[in-house]
């Protein structure tokens, strides 16, 4: 395992601007946690796929609240990603989220708190502007569902849970490779109603959709909310080529391959955006693999258009919640 850096880690503790390691299932990671923006950027690859990835914003479309070094933030990811398709023209990118990037917390009465609906409805927002390919639905964010007043547009998907404006897969086609994109997450605490969605466990679950789904497509990718052991079962029936696990992973983790598939870890709150660049061969198999981490820190700038939601959203928030904590 790469040397881990806590959340909040103060600039003395830094590693080296990148370093890279090499496993005994050759595949490559990378941690990247300083230098201007184009020095982090991967270049002259050839990467056949990329898959952006992260997960558990919990409402929040800023940097985390670390009082050295914030790191995350839609407007950051967004330029990151941005300057990595400028970079190099042409390939193939996916934008994932792992999970519980809606907020659920409730009053004393169980009702939302009030600022989650204003939250979540500029956490949609922004989630259609980055442009996600798919959102894997936690069990943790069915609250944040329920708290909108409509269903939202955006590509969210689950085996396991199914509800208003959830789909089984998403299927991204290209020319020459069709991806298959699906989602499984813990069913949480069984005792806690959740109208309006049907909660199955997830190995059960997650194999009937992957039969379905894995002979429409050349590459199957999984995205696991606390689901490990699931997933583990998804990894080995061979027909699963990546596993995104989220689980509030705060360390850097080298990749593994489980059955036939690569298995990575998402950062908590993507304060790093995980970064993984595959190449394929002619049967679209996966060749090599690197899984790059990019601390999403002060030293990349924001993203315009994001920039400026973020401004409208907090506005509005600070609002909601001033009044909510002067009630309090």
């Amino acid at each position: 395992m790469l040397p881990f850096l806590f959340a909040c880690a103060t600039p003395a503790l830094q590693p080296p601007t990148t370093q890279t390691t090499n496993n005994r299932d050759g595949l490559n990671a990378q941690l990247v946690v300083e230098g201007p923006l184009d020095s982090r950027l991967a270049q002259g690859d050839s990467a056949d796929l990329v898959i952006f990835f992260g997960g558990e914003e919990r409402g929040s479309l800023e940097p985390c609240g670390c009082p050295n070094r914030p790191r995350g933030g839609i407007a950051r990811m967004a330029r990151y990603i941005h300057a990595s398709h400028d970079a190099n023209p042409g390939q193939r990118q996916l934008l994932l989220n792992g999970g519980y990037w809606l907020e659920d917390a409730v009053s004393l009465d169980g009702s939302p708190r009030p600022d989650v609906p204003v939250l979540n409805r500029w956490m949609v927002a922004g989630m259609q502007q980055a442009g996600f390919s798919a959102l894997n639905i936690a069990y943790n964010d069915i609250g944040g569902l329920n708290s909108l007043d409509e269903t939202t547009a955006l590509p969210m998907v689950s085996a396991n849970i199914s509800g208003p404006g959830i789909t089984p897969w998403e299927i991204v086609e290209w020319e020459d490779l069709r991806v298959g994109i699906m989602g499984i997450s813990t069913p949480g605490v069984a005792f806690i109603e959740t109208p309006g969605f049907e909660i199955n466990p997830p190995a059960e679950a997650g194999m009937a959709v992957l039969s379905e789904l894995a002979p429409q497509v050349d590459f199957v990718i999984v995205m696991a909310y606390r689901a490990t052991e699931a997933a583990q079962k998804l990894a080995r029936s061979g027909q699963v080529d990546v596993i995104i696990d989220t689980n509030q992973y705060r360390e850097v983790y080298e990749p593994f391959r489980e059955g036939g598939a690569i298995w990575v870890r998402s950062h908590f709150q993507t304060m790093r955006l995980g970064e993984l660049r595959i190449g394929l061969n002619a049967d679209q198999e996966i060749s090599w693999a690197l899984d790059r981490r990019i601390d999403l820190d002060p030293e990349i700038p924001n993203r315009t258009d994001e920039a400026v939601l973020v401004r409208s959203a907090r506005e509005e928030i600070d609002v909601v919640q001033k009044e909510l904590y002067r009630r309090n």
